[in-house]
């Protein structure tokens, strides 16, 4: 995942105790080039990785920004490789 360019999708939920917590998947292209006859021959595939759920205890913009932030930055990904993302409607 280190280095490549991803997409980030995230949806609100609440646990069956009620606690309002945010899911958040990453989704890369995993690109292998293969080598017959002297030529190049490239495959993609995408792949999806859960990153976790993060408890939330406010839903707006900054809150959102600032723990998805933090959870990509514990878990050594590069936001600056962020091409896209998605999010469910919030309330």
């Amino acid at each position: 995942i280190k280095g490549c360019v991803f997409a980030l999708m995230a949806d609100e939920s609440r646990d069956v105790s009620g606690c309002e917590q945010l899911s958040v998947v990453i989704r890369v292209i995993d690109r292998k080039v293969e080598t017959n006859n002297d030529r190049n021959q490239y495959s993609s595939l995408f792949k999806e990785y859960f990153l976790g759920f993060v408890k939330l205890d406010q839903f707006d913009a900054e809150t959102l920004t600032k723990e998805i932030a933090q959870l990509l930055s514990s878990l050594n990904i590069d936001l600056q490789n962020c091409i896209a993302v998605c999010f469910d409607g919030y309330e």
